[in-house]
């Protein structure tokens, strides 16, 4: 039941307490110091049982940009990377490649690890592939690498495979090399869609490599032997990342009861509380969502962000957000919790409560799997809770 407090103390003291939280979009809660308002209101969604609802869905993004890309299979998942390198190369050694008088003896691809998804010391092996068909990462998705029209060789150019806590390694093969040098130097006289790294069925982990980052020199990269024809004398030369993405192919489902945010594949939840029992001009003092955790089939990787992100939907049926409108859940004990104060003021304001969408703290980079108890676990007490404190009027 609703606890109400007829002084206006509280509520004074109240603001000055969360003032200093984040409130966006509108409303900062100026109200409180109107004379008019008489009391306070505690508010619990368990305790006063008003109705919520909620449901999981797949939605399929580009991973382009993240901080590592993935390889390997584990969970019911399998992440596949592609690369494009480039050469920084001198003009006499573009003459050279014009005149077909360089020899590539050898090139080894070198990747840094900096994530695992899975036992650490499970079985990992690849194989790589010549990409046939153009792509470009910032729209290159799952749904992309399915699609008829990607294509690669299936013939495996990799060996001498290399791995180590710090670096992974492999030769590559010396003709797909050449012609990379050959296409920088002039587009007509090879093609370079890059390479495609898929993992095995003997694979048991997947393993995150920094991906393409100038900045730093532990990025992924390629080291080519050349020689110039009819002397004896080699040069290194190094390619770097030109563009880089992973994608996830698979999902996990978890029963109804359930909630599962994921990140990679990408899997995320729906939310809706019914706040009718508001009414229309309360002052929002501070509100707090909170979400259980079943820890017992949520999995993680090493390093991963261990939050979730809510999001104000502003379309229900396309399920359609404000992506510069989030808040962040941070765990505490077995649950996450967060402030969503501002989003109450919103709803309140704007009457068009559609909702709040839960992902994974960070997307991209990971294939974290938090599965949560959602709106009909038959747990009441375990059910996500909506507490909110707000200021009446006379």
């Amino acid at each position: 039941m609703h606890k109400i407090i007829l002084t206006f103390i509280p509520a004074v003291f109240l603001f000055f307490l969360v003032s200093s939280c984040s409130d966006t979009p509108t409303d900062l809660g100026s109200d409180l110091l109107n004379p008019d308002l008489i009391g306070v209101v505690s508010f619990d969604s368990q305790k006063d049982s008003i109705y919520q609802t909620s449901y999981s869905f797949k939605k399929v993004i580009a991973l382009g940009g993240a901080s590592r890309v993935l390889i390997g299979k584990a969970d019911n998942l399998t992440a596949n990377a592609l690369f494009v390198f480039t050469f920084i190369i001198s003009d006499s050694l573009k003459q050279l490649v014009r005149s077909d008088s360089l020899a590539v003896l050898s090139a080894k691809v070198e990747l840094t690890p900096d994530y695992f998804f899975g036992d650490s010391n499970a079985t990992f092996d690849y194989s790589v592939h010549k990409i046939n068909s153009s792509w470009v990462s910032s729209s290159f998705t799952a749904d992309s690498f399915l699609s008829s029209q990607f294509s690669y060789d299936p013939s495996d150019l990799s060996s001498n495979k290399v791995e180590s806590d710090s670096l992974y390694s492999f030769n590559l093969d010396a003709n797909i090399v050449k012609d990379w040098l050959k296409y920088q130097v002039d587009t007509s006289l090879a093609k370079n869609n890059g390479i495609l790294i898929l993992p095995t069925a003997t694979t048991n982990k997947i393993v995150g490599f920094v991906a393409f980052n100038p900045e730093i020199s532990n990025d992924t990269k390629v080291k080519a032997v050349v020689q110039k024809l009819g002397t004896t004398r080699q040069d290194t030369l190094t390619a770097f990342v030109l563009s880089d993405v992973h994608i996830i192919i698979g999902e996990n489902t978890v029963t109804p009861e359930k909630m599962i945010v994921q990140a990679g594949v990408v899997s995320n939840s729906y939310l809706y509380f019914d706040l009718s029992k508001i009414p229309d001009k309360a002052v929002i003092n501070y509100a707090k969502l909170s979400v259980e955790l079943d820890t017992l089939n949520s999995k993680f990787g090493s390093g991963f962000t261990n939050s979730l992100q809510a999001f104000l939907v502003t379309n229900s049926d396309s399920l359609k957000v404000d992506e510069n409108t989030s808040e962040s859940l941070f765990r505490n004990g077995k649950r996450y919790e967060g402030n969503l104060s501002a989003f109450l003021r919103y709803w309140l304001n704007q009457k068009d409560n559609q909702g709040i969408i839960l992902r994974a703290g960070n997307q991209t980079s990971g294939v974290e799997k938090f599965i949560l108890k959602g709106s009909n676990y038959p747990v009441y007490e375990e059910r996500p809770k909506l507490e909110i404190v707000y200021t009446v009027r006379k």
